[in-house]
């Protein structure tokens, strides 16, 4: 059986890294996601639209 120092060891612990970096990499991925969709419908717009002969 745990005694009580055990017990609040286990219930004070704090998980520092995995949720974070988690919520870091969606944000990063949806980002760059946005940016280089952006870039990539500008660039299709002007060579298909650009009176460059």
């Amino acid at each position: 059986m745990l005694s009580l120092s055990e017990y609040f060891k286990d219930l004070m612990r704090v998980k520092l890294e995995p949720d974070t970096a988690f919520i870091g990499k969606k944000f990063a991925y949806i980002f760059l996601g946005i940016i280089f969709g952006l870039n990539a419908l500008t660039f299709i717009w002007f060579f298909f639209f650009s009176n460059i002969k």
